[in-house]
């Protein structure tokens, strides 16, 4: 972005003002790092907070969107959707080591290795909060937190109230939502609904979405509280492919060679048990259960893959106060969760190979979290037990005649069909994982403090990558074929140790957030595939690394407040040689990855902004995001995806008698970038356009 953009977009959101310090240094709650309400100050983490209230200011239309903003967080995309990057975990690994959580229960797919886990299933007009907390969490979550923990919150209001909101976007797009409430006696009704119709940047891209929740709140006493919510959600959503070189010069907006169509139908159910037992004892228990389908087709043709992920379970805590004044605690906690995932595919989409998979993960775990307060001083230390029962089912089938009538049989050493043996696999396996933390604050002022944290963690592995997909040549009445069986592999679980320094404070008009931290992982688990299932090698990494630092300023002067953050990353692999299939379907070594950077980890992110009140009820605001280049292939030798800095600027005036409205404008300079960029052999470097300038209208009515 040249000077003169960068000087405009100041004149636009930084007339300075300067005024009375507006300060806000009350004692704001963090519910992730315990699982019940804790003090942010007494929290060995700076975590990032976004509130109902700054989802409004921002006008923030999805999930993603709000989790752009954050310094520390990293999107990729690809056909089934966004994975969000913590920390550095690289685009594909983040699938299995960030923790997405709503309302505290995961919602991370289980069969990682073709789907990603759904983040925009909550319209951000159901967000009460989001709290981000990046690296670590183990103790409390069990495996996949490497990364951290994103924690979404949604809203249970009382009393009697309403809402209804419409905006309309860029390229034909509509979006409603309608809200309501209201609390008769010692019970609390939510209900809200929301829907999208809209086209996409690109030709032939659309998102198709309906979303429902329902809250009933039965206060039993003052200090006892019984919840139900469900929730619904349905969407359509069509993603064009994929551009060539030359298709992208042509036109990025067109769709490319193809369109998937991915149809997704979620529901929700939770129930949540809030008590006091006593002065010194609080429990806690939350039991869920929730479905998910999705089902794959290309634009106007019968789907060719379904995929049904199942997860039930129940997670009670207790918390006990103890000490002079009950500053210190100690939270207690079981975890029950039984996950199923289910998925059908026609691999070529010809119905020459039908796949069928079945994969169990049941696991129980138990944990205490000790937090000891003395003085000025916050320790903590934690330990949990977790063990995981896998049951793995793999079939595939072969439609013979239709394949004799393609006149397409395999020939030996190319496995480009594949037909396992007659008896489908049917494999059990048990894994046993603990994690640690120590962790310790010292809160130096009334409102600053610097912390200290330790932490063992792990990943046990996702039941799809605990097979292979193996090469072999078999005789068939046609002659000799390669084909492909199923094998159950020694894969093990990642295992991670890390360490973070940090501070916060607010030194004048100006808040400060900084922490640097360095993780070495053991075992990272990494696949090597040809084609789509045609070959799959699923192994595990000596040793990788990731280090780092993040800061988050924040300034007040008067009406003017101004925002700046940055992050650096470095994420190698250490120790570790790539696993691959030769020609003749024998596993070999193949590249030594020592040295080598993980791909789609950008080692920089920085972000500025500015928000001016003109009065309490009028405001400009808007953000700079400049998002550094990564590697797009972990050897390296792709290349990068390019850098790239997008500004977005909005504005708000909200009348007294409820009505706000608003408008605002994405990238507005236009610039020209990926969503993401690709690399093969066969293919050559492939693009995924993101949308230029676009803007937003809207309205919002509140009783």
């Amino acid at each position: 972005m040249n000077k003169k953009k960068v000087t405009l977009l100041l004149a636009l959101l930084a007339v300075a003002a300067y005024g009375e310090e507006s300060i806000d240094l009350g004692k704001s709650v963090i519910y992730s790092t315990t699982g019940f309400a804790t003090e942010m100050r007494k929290t060995a983490a700076n975590p990032t907070i976004v509130t109902s209230d700054k989802i409004k200011e921002k006008e923030y239309k999805t999930v993603l969107d709000v989790l752009k903003d954050i310094p520390s967080v990293s999107i990729t995309k690809d056909t089934f959707g966004s994975t969000v990057d913590l920390r550095g975990q690289g685009s594909a690994i983040a699938k299995r080591n960030v923790q997405i959580l709503i309302d505290g229960v995961a919602v991370n797919s289980l069969d990682t290795s073709m789907t990603s886990t759904p983040i925009n299933t909550i319209p951000v007009s159901s967000i009460e909060r989001i709290e981000v907390i990046p690296g670590g969490g183990s103790v409390l979550y069990g495996s996949g937190t490497a990364g951290g923990v994103i924690n979404i919150i949604t809203k249970n209001g009382k009393g009697l109230r309403a809402d209804v909101a419409y905006d309309h976007t860029s390229f034909g797009g509509n979006k409603y939502d309608v809200s309501a409430g209201q609390s008769l006696g010692n019970f609390d009704a939510n209900v809200m609904y929301s829907k999208t119709n809209a086209d996409g940047y690109r030709s032939q891209s659309h998102d198709d979405t309906e979303f429902f929740q329902g809250n009933l709140k039965y206060n039993i006493s003052d200090t006892q509280a019984l919840e139900f919510k469900y929730s619904h959600h349905e969407s359509d959503i069509f993603s064009p492919d994929m551009l060539t070189r030359k298709q992208l010069q042509e036109d990025r907006k067109q769709a490319g060679n193809k369109v998937t169509k991915v149809n997704t139908e979620k529901d929700d159910y939770v129930l949540t048990y809030n008590t006091k037992l006593s002065d010194n004892l609080e429990f806690n228990m939350v039991a869920f259960q929730n479905e998910t389908n999705l089902k794959i087709s290309d634009k106007g043709k019968k789907p060719y893959g379904f995929f049904d992920d199942k997860k039930k379970g129940i997670k009670p805590k207790l918390k006990y106060y103890y000490g002079e004044n009950k500053t210190s605690s100690v939270v207690v906690g079981l975890d029950y969760i039984d996950n199923e995932a289910k998925r059908w595919a026609n691999m070529d989409q010809k119905e020459f190979i039908i796949t069928q998979n079945k994969f169990d993960k049941e696991t129980f775990g138990a944990f205490v979290m000790n937090n000891f307060a003395t003085g000025n001083f916050e320790f903590n230390q934690g330990f949990r037990y977790e063990r995981s029962e896998y049951d793995i089912w793999r079939k595939s089938t072969l439609d013979m005649a239709n394949m004799m009538k393609s006149g397409k049989p395999g020939k030996p050493g190319k496995p480009d069909i594949a037909l396992p043996p007659t008896d489908p696999l049917n494999k059990n396996k048990v894994e046993e994982n603990f994690a640690l933390e120590l962790s310790g604050s010292y809160l130096y002022s009334d409102t600053g403090k610097v912390y200290t944290r330790l932490e063992q963690g792990f990943t046990s592995p996702p039941p799809a990558l605990l097979t292979d997909t193996v090469p072999y040549e078999k005789k068939t009445p046609m002659g000799p074929m390669s084909v492909t069986k199923y094998e159950l592999n020694d894969l093990e679980s990642e295992t991670y140790r890390s360490i973070e320094l940090g501070m916060s404070d607010y030194i004048g008009n100006t808040s400060i957030n900084t922490s640097v931290f360095y993780t070495q992982t053991n075992n990272e688990i990494y696949t090597y595939m040809v084609g789509m299932g045609k070959q799959t090698l699923n192994y595990n990494i000596d040793k990788t690394e990731r280090f780092g630092a993040e800061i988050a300023l924040e300034q007040y002067f008067g009406k003017l407040t101004l925002s700046e953050s940055y992050q650096y990353m470095h994420a190698e692999i250490k120790k570790g040689t790539e696993k691959k299939y030769d020609t003749n379907g024998n596993k070999i070594n193949g590249a030594n990855l020592a040295g080598r950077k993980i791909e789609g980890v950008p080692t920089h992110k920085f972000t500025f902004g500015a928000k001016y009140d003109f009065t309490p009820n009028f405001n400009i605001n808007g953000e700079v995001i400049y998002t550094g280049d990564s590697y797009i292939k972990n050897d390296n030798l792709s290349g990068k995806r390019s850098s790239y800095t997008v500004t977005n600027i909005r504005t708000g005036y909200s009348f007294d008698n409820g009505l706000t409205l608003y408008a605002g404008i994405n990238n507005l300079f236009d610039k020209k970038y990926y969503d993401s960029v690709d690399y093969s052999e066969k293919n050559g470097y492939t693009y995924d356009p993101a949308a230029e300038r676009n803007y937003y209208v809207g309205f919002r009515y509140s009783l």
